[in-house]
């Protein structure tokens, strides 16, 4: 039987995994401006950038960040439960609701100074929603859960059929398969402006991006009550207690992967084809794919106990310990490395050396997590977010 810090481990291990795969899409499209979540081609692509889109799009895009909501629910039920049995039901809302504001002030600040795609601004909004069900049975978080979900579904739909009943209503006149000229001005000022030129388009589409807060919210506290639930109920901890659960999401894990794979297939093809007028069809099959994330979780919790997924556990767990603070640092990277104010290696990667430089600034944040976390409790943001919180040590 594992350990408690075994489990520990594991689930700051999740987290760093999915802040890992969080970078590999916003990567791609850090240059771009609010749009299509995997950025544009600004040339005929080649077969090893289809490849890469691909890929991305049917393997990384919204799973990472599905997963990361689904451990904040996860940690939302353990701080909880501590604080409960200090202050009762009542304050422990009060102070996870202080919790909350520090991270809507940090999901503001990063939106409009380093990165539009901010996902903290949504959890935090999220959350707050989430507090009103601190004290709900396991049976109406399922419902809370699956209420959610439906909205979510609903919500996507309708704007689907809402877009493309306006697109037939008011046809586009100009030419499709050529670039937007607001996403070419958006490139250019991202790669050659400085930080400062930069500001407006990054605050412009930051404000978009919170426009879209209405579809994305629900799947957020959908997410974070299922995470809520799983940690009360142990599911990750004592998975042999539920068979029939994660035989379960091996089915549902690939129905959407095959969501995913249509939804990044047809989302390819506008973007090459039609990038000036683009339909919404694979962009919302890509966005219902989430229910992919169980399958990846599933393969993990079952070898769990393997050597060699022991080890892949012990060396992520210390960068899982620190999200916040390696999730505001991928930003200043990305702005460091790809933007005018930096080196602007934007204007020569393509997306396949994109990802592998993703994959750079991952082992750099593993290691210097390793360091930080062997000489400190938490990571510095963390500390912060505890001292906003608390006050000091709860």
């Amino acid at each position: 039987m594992a350990t408690v810090r075994q489990r520990i481990e594991l689930i700051d291990a999740l987290r760093a995994i999915a802040l890992f795969g969080i970078l590999q899409v916003n990567i791609q499209s850090f240059l771009h401006g609010a749009g299509d979540p995997l950025g544009y081609f600004l040339a005929p692509p080649g077969a090893l950038d289809t490849a890469v889109y691909l890929a991305i799009g049917t393997f990384v895009s919204l799973k990472f960040l599905s997963l990361f909501a689904l451990l904040f629910g996860y940690g939302f039920t353990l701080q909880m439960r501590k604080l409960r049995q200090r202050e009762g039901l009542a304050g422990a809302k009060r102070h996870y609701r202080r919790r909350l504001s520090f991270l809507l002030a940090v999901g503001l600040a990063h939106g409009l100074l380093l990165y539009y795609g901010d996902i903290l601004t949504g959890y935090a909004i999220a959350g707050f929603v989430l507090v009103l069900y601190a004290g709900a049975r396991s049976r109406r978080l399922l419902s809370v859960a699956r209420n959610f979900f439906i909205a979510y579904l609903v919500l996507s739909l309708l704007q689907i059929v809402t877009i493309e009943r306006a697109r037939r209503a008011f046809p586009f006149e100009g030419d499709p398969s050529a670039l937007p000229r607001e996403i070419l001005d958006q490139f250019a000022v991202m790669t050659t402006g400085t930080y400062l030129e930069q500001l407006p388009s990054r605050i412009e589409d930051f404000l978009l991006q919170c426009m879209g807060l209405v579809y994305s919210v629900p799947l957020f506290v959908a997410l974070f009550a299922l995470g809520a639930l799983a940690a009360r109920q142990r599911w990750i901890e004592r998975p042999q207690r539920f068979v029939r659960l994660w035989q379960s999401a091996v089915p549902i894990g690939l129905v959407g992967l095959l969501l995913s794979a249509l939804g990044a297939w047809f989302n390819y093809r506008t973007m090459r084809e039609a990038p000036g007028n683009p339909d919404l069809v694979g962009y919302t099959l890509m966005g219902l794919a989430f229910p992919a994330l169980a399958l990846y979780l599933a393969f993990i919790v079952r070898h769990r106990d393997a050597p060699w997924m022991q080890g892949l556990i012990a060396w992520l767990a210390p960068a899982g310990r620190m999200p916040l603070t390696n999730y505001l640092m991928q930003s200043v990277l990305m702005g460091a490395l790809l933007t005018g104010w930096g080196l602007a290696l934007g204007l020569v990667l393509g997306r396949a050396e994109l990802a592998l430089l993703a994959l750079a600034i991952v082992a750099v944040q593993i290691v210097l997590s390793r360091w930080w976390i062997a000489r400190f409790r938490q990571g510095p943001v963390e500390w912060l977010w505890r001292k906003a919180t608390y006050g000091g040590d709860p």
